[in-house]
């Protein structure tokens, strides 16, 4: 079995099918695209394969919340990869891989201070072990308060289940 080493724990199955509120699962999409004029038998299908797919969605649900939040704990527990970069010409941005449902990126990004107070060389900050430390903590932090926020909307989620 082929290892990767820079495994960045950010992708998913469920969580890259069932969609947001701003975007269409896959299954609806699939379905979207179907012909207008369809045959039969491909009605038949269609229309089997569509009731299949609504008994099942909030079991994918489910699926895509726990992948989420899976995939998020497996970010910060191995912070492998953080990346600096200057905003603005004023703060130091620091960022990891990390999976939000619904975001743009597949990282979470945060200021870990200012250039004035530690200057605009990364090279040499990435070399500084105190500073990415601390750059480190500064991520968790963000990572933690998201992980807490899936937590109660999994828990909530589970708990209308029952």
């Amino acid at each position: 079995m082929k290892m990767n080493k820079k495994l960045k724990h950010v992708n998913g199955v469920f969580t890259e099918i069932v969609g947001t509120n701003k975007q269409l699962s896959e299954f609806e999409r699939f379905l979207k695209d179907g012909p207008i004029k369809m045959s039969p038998v491909l009605s038949k299908m269609t229309v089997t394969y569509k009731n299949i797919v609504t008994k099942w969605k909030s079991q994918f649900d489910t699926i895509s919340l726990l992948e989420e939040a899976i995939l998020q704990l497996r970010a910060k527990e191995n912070i492998k990869e953080i990346k600096l970069s200057i905003v603005r010409g004023d703060y130091i941005y620091a960022r990891s891989p990390f999976y939000r449902k619904g975001a743009s990126t597949k990282d979470i990004r945060v200021i870990v201070g200012r250039v004035v107070d530690h200057g605009d060389d990364l090279t040499l900050l990435e070399k500084d072990i105190q500073f990415m430390e601390s750059a480190k903590r500064f991520i968790q932090v963000a990572m933690n308060k998201q992980i807490a926020e899936n937590h109660n909307e999994l828990t909530n989620y589970l708990m209308s289940r029952q």
